[in-house]
């Protein structure tokens, strides 16, 4: 594989370089976090065939590994580096995925690729993620990105840890948690989004019923309940006050 190759790639699996072709590219983050603090990191562009020699055509020159991830590569605690290309459901994938040793160790102080910064700290209840993507302090310049229509771009993070136990993303299950990215609004308004979830090492014992599916369920046992009150009371008032025998007062 050629150097211009692999830098295509690594620069499309940094989340940079397609934010200009938002209705036809998706963007993804993939962290995986085991049981010991190692595990994966992950970042995947698909864009459609049809568009995916324009998106080759389109990169801007001047991307390169070394101004991304320098500060990954160059550390011990990353163990392997993969980059993939690869068709799937339509769509042509660039991706590149990180093995790392020890998560905290890593991302014990902030570490910024392009606009997105990531930290992860040990607390005394366990541990910490937080991720922003912000383009006003990004070292990333797309020249007219505010003049694109952003609105179609999608941009989801997963995070999959032996058990999350707080999160402002959606938990889908006991150790996932997911977030969607409204990418127009962070580059057309310049708002920062900010992910954060707390987890910890130990899997979770038990089954887990995620808020989404509990509250349906939830709504529902309350209206019923409210129904059988209602029909409680009606019968009260009717029913058995009617069969009550007519009491005689005298004075």
């Amino acid at each position: 594989m050629g150097m211009k190759r692999v830098k295509t790639l690594l620069i499309a699996a940094a989340v940079l370089c397609l934010l200009f072709l938002s209705g036809c590219v998706v963007i993804s983050e993939e962290i995986n976090v085991f049981e010991d603090g190692s595990g994966t990191l992950r970042f995947a562009i698909g864009v459609k065939q049809e568009n995916y020699e324009n998106f080759q055509e389109a990169l801007p020159e001047g991307y390169a590994l070394e101004n991304y991830f320098a500060t990954l590569t160059q550390d011990e605690v990353l163990t392997s580096m993969q980059v993939n290309h690869y068709t799937q459901d339509g769509l042509d994938w660039e991706s590149v995925e990180f093995e790392l040793a020890d998560f905290v160790a890593l991302f014990s102080q902030k570490r910024r690729i392009g606009p997105v910064e990531i930290t992860f700290d040990e607390r005394e209840e366990g541990f910490r993620f937080t991720q922003t993507i912000d383009m006003a302090n990004s070292n990333l310049v797309i020249p007219g990105v505010h003049l694109m229509d952003l609105s179609a771009l999608e941009f989801t993070v997963d995070l999959k840890t032996p058990q999350i136990i707080n999160t402002n993303g959606v938990q889908s299950a006991a150790g996932v948690s997911t977030w969607s990215i409204p990418m127009g609004e962070v580059l057309h308004d310049g708002s920062t989004a900010f992910l954060r979830a707390d987890y910890i090492l130990e899997p979770y014992e038990g089954i887990f019923i995620p808020w989404e599916v509990f509250f349906p369920y939830l709504v529902v046992g309350f209206l019923a309940l409210c129904g059988l009150a209602i029909l409680a009371v009606i019968f009260v008032n009717t029913v058995i006050k009617r069969e009550k025998a007519p009491t005689l007062k005298f004075k």
